[in-house]
């Protein structure tokens, strides 16, 4: 997951703190102020393979859609 975040240039560095905190990495950083706004990309990957094999195995497992009786 890829999001540009954009706050004012007295927070910038708090809010970059803050992405990094939740696992985040920081690009392409723009600390000058445009406008009084400053703003850096926060990049996490996301374990879609991980949720993917969770889903199959509770499809196997019988804990989704589940038919029949008993």
């Amino acid at each position: 997951m890829r999001i540009r975040v954009t706050t004012r240039a007295d927070l910038f560095e708090e809010r970059k703190q803050q992405h990094i905190e939740r696992g985040y990495q920081i690009e392409d950083e723009r600390p000058m102020p445009v406008n009084g706004l400053c703003s850096f990309i926060a990049v996490r990957e996301e374990p879609a393979l991980d949720l993917v094999g969770e889903l199959v195995a509770q499809a196997l497992n019988g804990r989704r859609g589940s038919r029949g009786g008993c």
